[in-house]
């Protein structure tokens, strides 16, 4: 057996306590010196001098006491400048406890427009608004300054992307940035007048929450569409690999009988895991040699060695060196020097022979929430060639920061973060800003499923 999961009451946090002045002070330098440490490239989108500069001023600046919850919402605005999707302050324990002390988060859905605020949901049953209503202010803040603020605790890479996860759950990223707890003085204006009017509205609890209420789907499933049609949503790579490898055996044995012509795979919301796991179906339909990334580059400290073998090689077996050679990302660090930034070039991956491949149509849908091992294949995909890429860019850059394993604790306020130790390179080589964009972008209120079947099965538009 791996290691037991630890108890989360270890590092519950009183959100309401208070940190002194230099407690808060040596957690910031805490947190920096370790993100140094474990990150491969901490400092790929913003100069070191830069970043130690705003540090500086945010101590400086630092009140004598801050509450932990304030606290938190600090250091979560200092992650975010390194600007690493996967690097992020655990909120888990913060909002574990705001929510027994029943405070309140802001009760409707607004999305983001061209700098605009809109609303797009009520969540409070007894004060509505209209959707597409728009926030000029919200308890005194112009909606102006409301988005600046947000997107500095947004964790996506680009600003485009930023909005959209902003957008997703709003009134989430109030509650992390705004210590706002009960009430909520809107101005907004009339849709049917243009004219400003206010309203108070009162918060909602947690569980009364839209995204709370959500459910989970099942990681992944396959079914018949009319005509035929094959569609293969997934959600996550992960789970046992034996299970989705057979999954992906059984799902094109159907449609081998069905003799289907055109297979959809739905990757929206898809929010990564082993991107292997991408590889195994890949090689179902990929006409050429593929491999899931160009080169990544590790950094193989202590801590990450110890993160890894608690999350993948039993106890009971760590004495016995060999075992790490068999395991498929153990076998790239064993023997490495402690700190070493090792290189790994991929291997390519051979497809199944012809006669046992699908040679039908292959549409990959894709949006914003496509993340991590989710926009790896994306990008695989759509670098070799395997088929059409539709709806929206993926949630990831082509190459990014990731496998953020351990969980690190500071030494005062015990808030925990975590740190990328990877840096993904795509095999386009790609290292900008940009994510994996689809061959055909279509808008957000435009539902993909529907597009392909009326645009692309039914009038042969892409082959």
């Amino acid at each position: 057996m791996s290691d037991p999961t630890e108890d989360e009451s270890i590092r519950f946090v009183e959100i309401d306590s208070y940190l002194t002045k230099e407690e808060m002070s040596n957690d910031i330098d805490s947190l920096n010196f370790t993100f140094e440490k474990i990150h491969p490239n901490p400092y790929r989108f913003i100069e070191k001098e830069d970043f130690i500069s705003k540090v500086d001023s945010i101590k400086t600046q630092l009140p004598d006491s801050l509450t932990e919850i304030n606290f938190w919402r600090l250091l979560d605005k200092i992650i975010v400048c390194y600007n690493d999707a996967h690097s992020k302050a655990e909120d888990s324990y913060i909002l574990t406890d705001y929510v027994k002390k029943q405070k309140l988060f802001f009760p409707l859905s607004a999305s983001i427009h061209t700098g605009k605020i809109l609303i797009s949901c009520n969540e409070n049953t007894e004060q509505r608004l209209p959707k597409q209503t728009e926030v000029m202010e919200i308890n005194g803040i112009t909606a102006k300054e409301i988005i600046r603020d947000l997107l500095s605790h947004a964790t996506k890479e680009n600003k485009s992307l930023k909005l959209l996860e902003i957008s997703d759950d709003f009134g989430f990223y109030l509650w992390k940035m705004y210590d706002w707890t009960s009430e909520f003085k809107i101005h907004y204006k009339r849709i049917e007048s243009n004219t400003l009017d206010s309203i108070v509205i009162k918060g909602i609890n947690w569980e009364n929450r839209k995204n709370y209420r959500k459910s989970e789907n099942d990681s992944y499933t396959f079914k018949l569409l009319e005509k035929g049609v094959g569609y293969m949503k997934i959600t996550n790579f992960n789970g046992d690999e034996t299970e989705i490898k057979d999954f992906y055996k059984q799902s094109f044995k159907s449609l081998s009988k069905n003799n289907s012509s055109n297979l959809i795979l739905d990757f929206r919301g898809h929010k990564g895991g082993s991107d292997s796991y991408g590889e195994h179906l890949a090689k179902y339909f990929s006409k050429e040699p593929y491999r899931k990334l160009s080169k990544a580059y590790w950094k193989i400290t202590p801590e990450f060695k110890e993160a890894f073998d608690r999350r993948f090689i039993p106890r009971s077996i760590r004495w016995f060196k060999p075992i790490y050679l068999v395991n498929e990302y153990s076998s790239i660090f064993y023997g490495a020097e402690p700190n070493e930034l090792v290189t790994i070039n991929y291997e390519m991956k051979n497809p199944l022979s012809e006669e046992k491949r699908f040679l039908g149509n292959i549409y990959l849908i894709t949006d914003h929430n496509t993340f991590s091992a989710g926009s790896i294949f994306a990008e695989m995909f759509k670098y070799y060639n395997m088929g059409k890429i539709i709806g929206q860019p993926t949630g990831n850059l082509y190459s990014f920061n990731g496998f953020a394993l351990a969980d690190f604790t500071l030494p005062n306020s015990k808030l925990s973060y975590q740190v990328s130790s990877v840096y993904n390179v795509a095999n386009n080589e790609e290292k900008g800003m940009k994510s994996v964009e689809p061959d055909i972008i279509i808008d957000l209120e435009i539902d993909p499923l529907e597009y392909i079947i009326e645009n692309l099965l039914d009038n042969n538009k892409v082959n």
